[in-house]
């Protein structure tokens, strides 16, 4: 969830880019600049003197277009690849009977098919599974061991998807991996299934984890801490008081002692954190400052949840909206959120590597509809000529109330069914809750891994939405609890 949902995006986390040609040295120094590429880092550095430390492991390699096998096999068919835009954009509808029926200009996320040869991979360690290096990739790939093991898990919590295989395979490493994709298991027939990508049937990242990770309630899960004891997460619209006494605790662990039990009473306690959270927190953690403690815990880059279980990322915010967990501290403006959950849904079968399902809140239909869609409406409108070519144009100066008058009227222009003439505004909710359930339709995957700079929490703060973050491994909480 973001801190100010209504503040849009205006940049996306950046997936690891495939690895350049050695020639270049701007995209040598890019990848070195990656997270989860310091192995690479130290391959090309000059030769190593006596006192250097060795290279980190890495549990993630990345793999360029082309370089796996991605001859076809028998009976196989449909796209290797399909990549998902980072904005909503107006499209052109499929024409599948969804209302408003004579509007089929709709709001929708790009997707892009990519063949093997412009599809980077990042690669577990050992072969047994690969996710599309882009933004938002649809699909991941996996051998039928990973996927059996994945399920079994998803069952044991009683999630409410499954691991599907099918359409594609490639070969990387002398493994054929499998075609992965999610199937929602409350559908029983295809009515919800509507479109190329099933429906998670939410969108906010809270909600699919939770129901992913099988929790009864959209916003409730466990906190497990390194020896497997757990306190109930109930976040609000930006932050978790429990996790915010955890942090407070980190933060004060000056001589290294605080264990589980100590963490457990601190988070469940009914003392408020002390002054200015954030920096305290962020400037303890900074360089490996908590280390132990973190180890100890369970939490931050040691937060390593399996399938059926998730991640949650929360802000501390400072009184100075600095990210302090950095140095010199940054500040990283208004698109900072106050917590991202993720549902595990597969895992490497030697561990080191872990894939994830995720979505997050995209409320962007008023926002893309007045700067996107309505230009587009109008000119189709006006060309019908009669009283439709007095319909208005908008106007910078126009607030939302003018908007909705003025798209109510372009729609009404374009719907000929006299019933939904007469309801004035209904168009427009309809496009809306068409957009929501596309939304919904938006998930994708993300791999994460063992190695230095390839966890959750490195990757996520790296991502500049986040301010002296906190990781926990989360799971379904228990369903005779409070």
């Amino acid at each position: 969830m973001r801190v100010q949902q209504e503040q849009q995006a205006e940049r996306r986390r950046t997936a690891p880019p495939g690895r350049p040609a050695r020639g270049s040295a701007s995209a040598l120094a890019a990848l070195h600049a990656t997270a989860g590429n310091a192995a690479v880092a130290q391959l090309f550095a000059p030769a190593a003197s006596h006192t250097r430390e060795p290279a980190p492991v890495q549990r993630i390699t990345d793999h360029p277009g082309g370089s796996y096998d991605a001859q076809p096999q028998a009976g196989e068919r449909g796209p290797y690849f399909v990549s998902q835009g980072p904005e909503a954009r107006w499209a052109m509808g499929a024409g599948d009977g969804r209302e408003p029926r004579d509007i089929r200009e709709r709001l929708r996320y790009e997707l892009a098919e990519v063949g093997p040869a412009d599809a980077p991979l990042r690669v577990a360690d050992d072969g047994t599974l690969a996710v599309h290096g882009v933004d938002e990739p649809k699909e991941f790939y996996a051998t039928q061991a990973v996927v059996d093991s994945a399920n079994a898990s998803l069952r044991a919590v009683n999630s409410t998807v499954e691991l599907t295989t099918g359409g594609r395979s490639i070969g990387v490493g002398g493994l054929r991996l499998l075609r992965v994709q999610p199937t929602v298991l409350s559908e029983q027939s295809t009515e919800g299934q509507l479109g190329q990508f099933a429906s998670l049937l939410r969108s906010t990242c809270i909600s699919v984890a939770c129901s992913l990770i099988g929790s009864e309630h959209s916003k409730r899960a466990r906190a497990v801490l390194g020896d497997g004891t757990d306190f109930l997460l109930t976040p609000g619209s930006d932050s978790d008081d429990r996790a915010n006494r955890l942090a407070d605790a980190v933060a004060g662990d000056t001589a290294g002692t605080l264990d589980t039990a100590g963490a457990l009473a601190a988070a469940g306690g009914s003392q408020a954190p002390g002054a200015d959270l954030g920096k305290r927190y962020g400037e303890a953690t900074r360089d490996g400052g908590r280390d132990a403690t973190e180890e100890r815990l369970g939490i931050n880059k040691y937060a390593s949840p399996g399938p059926g279980e998730g991640f949650a990322i929360f802000s501390m915010l400072a009184a100075d909206d600095r990210d302090h967990s950095v140095s010199p501290p940054v500040e990283r403006g208004e698109n900072v959120w106050g917590y991202h959950f993720a549902a595990v849904v597969a895992r490497s079968l030697d561990g080191s590597c872990q894939v994830t399902l995720e979505n997050y809140s995209r409320n962007e239909f008023g926002e893309k509809a007045r700067s996107d869609l309505y230009d587009v409406l109008l000119k189709r409108a006006k060309s019908g000529g009669g009283w439709f070519s007095q319909l208005k144009p908008l106007l910078e100066s126009d607030d939302q109330q003018a908007f909705k008058a003025k798209f109510d009227e372009v729609l009404a222009a374009l719907v000929r069914d006299p019933e939904v003439k007469k309801n004035r505004g209904l168009p427009r909710l309809q496009l809306q809750r068409d957009f929501e359930d596309h939304t919904c339709r938006s998930w994708f995957f993300r791999v994460y891994g063992g190695g230095a700079g390839e966890s959750f929490h490195e990757q996520q703060a790296a991502s500049g939405y986040f301010n002296n973050p906190m990781t926990l491994r989360v799971a379904r909480p228990d369903p005779a609890g409070p």
